[in-house]
């Protein structure tokens, strides 16, 4: 609805327009009236006029001052005992009905007002015994809902392994207790001293803990799969060194039920610990190889012994040969073993890697887009047989774009074609042609032999490294000599037994559960976002004084994350910081931190790195925010951090959505909105307010029409408050 120019004006403008308005027409009239009366007199008459002028004018003058005043009186009585009350009321019933049931209208205005509140009042307990049988309906109609999820929370945080659900842009959705160890730094600890910046945590992405290209390529192979009915899990996608943990990453998709376009709408991530795993097949390889060089060296030392013994005096002859032969014949064997052992060792080490079940189909067609859309090639695709390959796809998309990349470079290659066929029932051949001309086949063996990954362990892997790994082979077409066309690759394919493990789309009944986040707005500037869909984080300081430009330092910072409209008690910060400067008692009578406590605490300069990355990607709540944020905007020349994240103060808010109400601290808020406060004047305590605030306030901006984060930085821009510095 299209607002008009008086919306727009507060109580007291309008109050001094009516009365300057009011002046200006009494004033108009008298003397208008007086002065038209006077030009119509015969000119006899205006001289007798003129000189009874001083007498005349006073009491016209006089009377309508006491109109005035009386009109006055009259409009502030209306204002006082009709108008703000009524404003007051309003803002009260809207309180009622969206934030604070319990909330009754008091008023102090006029007896008709009173009554009017009453029967408001009465509406509202009608309101609230109505809202309270539907409450417990619904609770009675949620009981076995909530018993579910509470078991699945239980399966969850009692299960060995990490689990992690994520939608389809990488936002975490769901994690348990033993993901958040494995992926953070060091294990999560029940003290309130919180460790700041955890890596795992709800609406955060999971790509700032694990490799983004490895997981985007892995749905890509699984939406593809998905087009023809079926999927697999990806096992072992990838393995990550977490601080001393190794870390298998396995992956599942989850499809939408209630779609028919065979489309994947998130990922599962199991976590697996296997340090040990890798510790103890360490130490087999070790005593496997060991054992190996032990016998090889035995098995010399009896070649250089019974050759000794036939040189010896008197003992050769044709016995000494027979059996120096014999010998000789189960050494030779021996060592054949022995290097079958070397060669089954050294195929096992390079298996151990992140194989999984791809479509070939599928392979085609992720080559194809990649090779165009980073080098512009045309790519013809032929596919004489589909069928699964056991295959690290990831590792051999990355060989070939290398590939695609050499040849458009380094010799103007403009258009390739990709075959797949099948000439053995256990492997594939992928054959890549260019057909302009024939290059150098030093080039091809460069490409094979150049690194392309760099392991955590220093080791690099090539092409011909991981071709060698899947037990696969190359052959360089030869068009001329030391020149070819063609490159041609054996790669291995899934056990046909495998194909039987398939999952159908058309699964049973499923256990559902709401993850709102699954439609989450993707990178769309935050401005736009309405603020029920938005991440907050919401904050205070305690500080040594009032006075940030005058040397007054923060002695500890308090912050919770909100996700999806819900206050995240598991993702908190409750940190001290040492402000190394003393603490006036002053402060610590308000807050009752002194400063022995803070001594052993980190420097503001330590903390804020690992606070920027808790508050990253959210935006900043605080009540009274300007005074916080600029502790925070002092520090930015000396640790180089700077908080460009959007900023909203429960103060501006509340006076926005309540402008007619007589306070707006913390305190009054939180009594007006029914909120409990615990730990008043302790950082968390009141971040943990402030986040009950905000969420009051979220609704009641709704009302007002302030939608999105943008209509709310500038509804607060408005505010009275807003002129406050520090």
């Amino acid at each position: 609805m299209r607002k008009r120019l008086g919306d727009y004006l507060s109580p007291a403008a309008k109050y001094w327009i009516f009365l300057v308005g009011i002046i200006s027409i009494i004033f108009t009239v008298i003397f208008g009236s007086f002065i038209a009366s006077y030009l119509n007199l015969a000119p006899e008459d205006k001289i007798l006029v003129q000189r009874l002028f001083d007498k005349l004018i006073p009491f016209p003058f006089l009377g309508s001052m006491i109109l005035i005043v009386i009109i006055c009186t009259l409009v502030s009585l209306i204002f006082n005992y009709y108008i703000i009350p009524v404003l007051r009321m309003a803002e009260q019933t809207r309180l009622i009905t969206s934030v604070n049931p319990d909330h009754r209208i008091t008023t102090k205005g006029a007896r008709e007002l009173k009554q009017l509140a009453e029967i408001i009042n009465e509406s509202a307990d009608a309101y609230q015994r109505l809202q309270t049988e539907i409450d417990d309906k619904i609770q009675s109609k949620n009981l076995a809902l909530k018993q579910e999820r509470n078991r699945l929370a239980a399966l969850m945080s009692e299960l060995p392994n990490g689990v992690v659900v994520c939608n389809y842009d990488g936002t975490i959705l769901l994690y348990n207790r033993k993901a958040q160890e494995m992926l953070g730094h060091e294990p999560v600890s029940n003290n309130t001293e919180t460790e700041l910046g955890g890596s795992v945590g709800l609406g955060r992405s999971i790509f700032g803990v694990l490799d983004r290209e490895p997981i985007v390529h892995t749905l890509e192979v699984m939406n593809h799969s998905f087009a023809h009915g079926e999927v697999k899990p990806a096992l072992g996608l990838m393995t990550k060194l977490c601080g001393q943990r190794f870390i298998r990453v396995n992956m599942a998709a989850i499809s939408n039920q209630e779609s028919d376009n065979n489309q994947i709408s998130g990922f599962v991530l199991t976590l697996e610990d296997i340090t040990g795993e890798i510790d103890a097949e360490g130490a087999r390889d070790r005593q496997l190889q060991g054992l190996i060089d032990a016998v090889q060296n035995s098995l010399g030392k009896i070649h250089s012994g019974i050759s000794e013994i036939c040189q010896m005096p008197g003992t050769g002859g044709d016995a000494c040969d027979r059996h120096r032969n014999a010998i000789a014949r189960v050494t030779d064997d021996l060592e054949q073993h022995l290097a079958l052992a070397r060669e089954l060792y050294s195929q096992h080490r390079q298996a151990y890697g992140n194989r999984e079940n791809v479509l070939a189909e599928s392979l085609l067609a992720i080559l194809k887009r990649s090779l165009h859309d980073r080098f512009g090639l045309a790519v013809e695709t032929q596919l004489s047989h589909n069928c699964w390959l056991d295959i690290d796809s990831y590792s051999i998309v990355q060989a070939f774009t290398n590939l695609a990349g050499m040849l458009k470079s380094e010799h103007q290659i403009k258009q390739i074609l990709l075959s797949l066929n099948k000439p053995s029932d256990n492997f594939i051949q992928l054959k890549i042609t260019w057909s302009e001309r024939g290059i150098p086949c030093a080039s091809i063996r460069a490409w094979l032999e150049g690194p392309l990954f760099m392991d955590c362990d220093g080791t690099s892997s090539s092409p011909g490294t991981i071709i060698a790994m899947h037990s696969g082979a190359v052959h360089l077409g030869e068009k001329l000599t030391e020149q070819c066309n063609e490159i041609q690759i054996t790669l291995p394919m899934a056990l046909t037994e495998q194909s039987e493990t398939l999952r159908s789309l058309v699964q049973p009944r499923p256990i559902s559960y709401e993850f709102d986040l699954f439609h989450q707005p993707g990178q769309k500037a935050l401005a736009n976002i309405p603020l029920s869909k938005l991440s907050y984080v919401a904050f205070d300081t305690e500080t040594t004084g009032l006075n940030p430009t005058e040397g007054d330092e923060i002695i500890q910072i308090g912050a919770v994350r909100i996700v999806n409209g819900r206050i995240l008690p598991n993702e908190v910060v409750d940190q001290l910081v040492n402000p190394k400067r003393p603490v006036p008692k002053s402060s610590v009578a308000v807050h009752g931190i002194s400063a022995e406590l803070l001594e052993s605490q980190p420097t503001i300069e330590e903390l804020l790195p690992r606070f920027s990355q808790f508050v990253k990607g959210s935006v900043l709540v605080a009540h009274n925010a300007a005074f916080d944020m600029r502790f925070l905007q002092l520090k930015e020349s000396a640790t180089g951090i700077r908080f460009d994240n959007p900023v909203l103060d429960t103060l501006l808010l509340s006076s926005v959505v309540h402008p007619h109400q007589e306070g707006h601290s913390l305190d009054a808020i939180a009594e007006r909105m029914n909120i409990k406060i615990l730990g008043r004047h302790t950082a968390l305590g009141d971040a943990l307010v402030t986040a009950e605030v905000l969420l009051k306030l979220l609704p009641l901006l709704e009302a007002e029409g302030i939608v999105t984060l943008d209509d709310a930085l500038r509804a607060s821009e408005k505010s009275t408050y807003a002129k406050l510095k520090y």
